[in-house]
């Protein structure tokens, strides 16, 4: 969700229009890593740190000792789990400070609803798209009376499955967050969330406007059909969920990343975006470099962009430096169309502060996960080949800028264009919730949002 979503329709009228009016709104908060992706993005809301520190450099990377592409929310023996997410979260955070308190976690998204969890959540959801309902894996407790909202789910033909899954067509609109919306209604009365011993932490991913983005873009009618959809559920559930509590509500509002303007729409064009076939793109990074180094098997054996990891036995067979071969890989694959500059991943932690990307580069990477080379898209460059759909993932402030709102009790309503960062929320949220959790690098507790000092 991009930031100016928020405000983007100025008929909203229900739980966009209650956080804009009544809530703390900081205008300029950001993804402070790179790629903006769906884990990425998750991880950095629930634990208040960057990809150095939790670990979730990717939606999927390549494990170098298995030679296969990872899953980040892979898990054996679970299947699915929180096994690669690292360092602390908001959700453990809270347990440890009260172990009365409970925390639950949803999403149509695996790997939205498992890094919102943490690692000791009492319960977490996501939407199995080949059965058309929602489900959760052996890590986790699944709750009973699931079973009979997934028979209602189903019977309300909302995600119907055709063909061993639920279409795209369908994936790709509004009724995706609806169901999701209807099963964040039915945990609240079966679970008693807001009734609990103590705190009750329920964190919601609706993945409905990324997946309608991708096929539509950010200013079809669809769009606004979607946004305004959300924006009458948010509604309904603020609602639901300050009757369940009584009152004792606080809530924060936040997206995994934004999105680039399509060039199809008046405004992307008028930006000069401009599109590259994501097929083509990999193939001729691979053609540029076996033009330098002819070799009998592909350079490439992980395109993950902006990860690359390369064929590393190959140069050795080949009589190739290593770190000349990377240093000189990187030249070469920096001239071509639609790449802003290429860095050795290896040369990440020497960067200075006057470079003008070693910040989000020094927070982005990880030895063990990172590719061998960071491949920096060219600002106003969509790698997206299913027109009139955009995407995301850059470092450019159309992926990284997203809305950041407190609302609720103790909230102090007002704008705020103090630079701040999605990684503020976690700090920010603990503090609401009466401990503390000690903002990581690039964080900090938004005082701004508190109606009294605290």
């Amino acid at each position: 969700m991009r930031a100016d979503y928020l405000e983007r329709d100025p008929g909203y009228s229900g739980g966009f229009k209650r956080l804009v009016l009544e809530g703390a709104v900081f205008t300029d908060a950001r993804h402070l890593h790179f790629p903006t992706e769906t884990a990425p993005g998750h991880a950095a809301i629930s634990t208040g740190r960057l990809p150095s520190v939790h670990g979730i450099v990717a939606n999927d990377w390549y494990d170098r000792a298995a030679a296969t592409e990872t899953y980040c929310m892979a898990d054996q023996p679970y299947g699915i789990g929180p096994s690669h997410l690292d360092g602390p979260t908001l959700a453990d955070g809270l347990k440890a400070n009260d172990s009365r308190a409970r925390v639950f976690a949803v999403s149509s998204k695996d790997r939205a609803a498992v890094p919102l969890g943490g690692r000791r959540p009492d319960l977490v959801l996501w939407f199995d798209r080949a059965r058309g309902e929602f489900t959760t894996s052996s890590y986790y407790r699944r709750p009973a009376w699931l079973a009979a909202f997934n028979v209602r789910l189903k019977a309300a033909g909302l995600l119907p499955v055709k063909d061993g899954k639920v279409p795209s067509s369908v994936m790709a609109t509004p009724a995706l967050d609806r169901a999701t919306a209807d099963l964040v209604s039915e945990l609240v009365g079966r679970e008693d969330v807001g009734r609990g011993p103590s705190t009750d932490l329920l964190l919601v991913s609706f993945s409905g406007t990324d997946t309608i983005g991708h096929r539509f873009g950010t200013e079809a009618p669809e769009m606004f059909e979607q946004l305004r959809s959300v924006d009458r559920l948010l509604g309904r559930l603020m609602a639901e969920w300050g009757e369940a509590s009584g009152g004792s509500l606080v809530l924060a509002f936040t997206s995994d990343h934004g999105a680039i303007l399509a060039p199809e729409d008046p405004t992307g064009k008028a930006m000069g975006v401009k599109r590259l076939d994501w097929d083509a793109f990999g193939s001729g990074m691979e053609k540029i470099l076996q033009k330098r180094w002819p070799a009998p098997h592909s350079w490439i054996v992980s395109n993950q962009v902006p990860h690359l990891f390369l064929n590393r036995s190959q140069a050795v067979s080949l009589g190739l430096d290593w770190t000349s071969f990377r240093r000189d890989a990187a030249k070469i694959l920096s001239s071509m169309d639609g790449v802003g500059r290429v860095v050795v991943s290896d040369d990440i932690p020497s960067l200075g502060p006057g470079d003008p990307f070693a910040a989000v580069l020094h927070r982005s990477y990880r030895p063990d996960r990172s590719g061998d080379l960071y491949m920096i898209v060219a600002e106003n460059y969509l790698l997206h080949d299913k027109v009139p759909g955009t995407s995301h993932g850059s470092i450019w402030p159309y992926d990284a800028h997203v809305p950041l709102v407190f609302w609720g009790r103790g909230v102090k309503a007002g704008r705020n264009g103090v630079s701040s960062a999605v990684v503020d929320l976690a700090p920010t949220l603990a503090r609401f919730l009466g401990f503390e959790y000690p903002p990581g690098d690039g964080a900090a507790v938004r005082l701004e949002a508190f109606s009294e000092a605290r």
